[in-house]
C-alpha cells in the first residue's frame, strides 16, 4: 500500500512539472508575439534625410507599425511622414518575417511617393511587400530590431 501511493505522489510530481514547463513555453511565445514599442528613426541617403518615430504593435500574427515624422531633401519641400501599416507576421525564434497588407497615408495632403520610395523600403509604402526583422529583446521593456545585421531601430516601451 506505501508503495502505490508513493507512485501515485511521483506521478502527481512529474504532471505538475510537465506543466509548469507547458505554461513557461506558452507564456514565452506569447510575450514574444505580443508587444509594443516606439523608436526614433534617422535614415540617410544619398538626397534626403528621413527623421521619423515608428511605433510597433505585436499582436499575436498581425501588427501595425505607424510612422510619424519628415523627410528633409536636397533640393525639395519638407515632406511629412504618416505612414499607417497593418501587417501579417510570422516569427521562428527571433526572427520576424512581415508581410504589409494594407498601407494607409494620413498626412491629408497629396505624398511625394517617389521620394518616399527612394527613402523606405516598400514594406512601408505598399501592401503585399514583404520585411524582416530580428528582433532581440534587452530588457522587460526595451527591443533591438535588426535588419541586414545592421542595428535599425531601438524599441522601448
Amino acid at each position: 500500500m506505501h508503495l502505490k501511493n508513493n507512485k501515485s505522489w511521483l506521478l502527481i510530481g512529474l504532471l505538475l512539472v510537465a506543466s509548469s514547463i507547458a505554461a513557461v513555453k506558452i507564456y514565452l511565445y506569447w510575450k514574444n508575439t505580443h508587444f509594443s514599442c516606439t523608436g526614433e528613426l534617422t535614415l540617410h541617403r544619398k538626397d534626403n534625410v528621413a527623421n521619423v518615430t515608428m511605433q510597433y504593435v505585436f499582436n499575436g500574427d498581425t501588427g501595425a507599425v505607424l510612422l510619424r515624422g519628415e523627410v528633409i531633401s536636397d533640393n525639395a519641400p519638407v515632406e511629412q511622414v504618416s505612414q499607417n501599416v497593418f501587417f501579417d507576421f510570422q516569427r521562428k525564434g527571433n526572427d520576424y518575417f512581415l508581410i504589409s497588407k494594407s498601407v494607409t497615408d494620413s498626412t491629408g495632403s497629396p505624398t511625394d511617393i517617389s521620394l518616399l520610395k527612394r527613402t523606405f523600403p516598400l514594406f512601408y509604402l505598399e501592401p503585399d511587400a514583404k520585411f524582416f526583422l530580428n528582433i532581440n529583446q534587452l530588457t522587460g521593456s526595451s527591443w533591438l530590431f535588426t535588419t541586414s545585421r545592421s542595428p535599425s531601430l531601438f524599441c522601448s516601451k
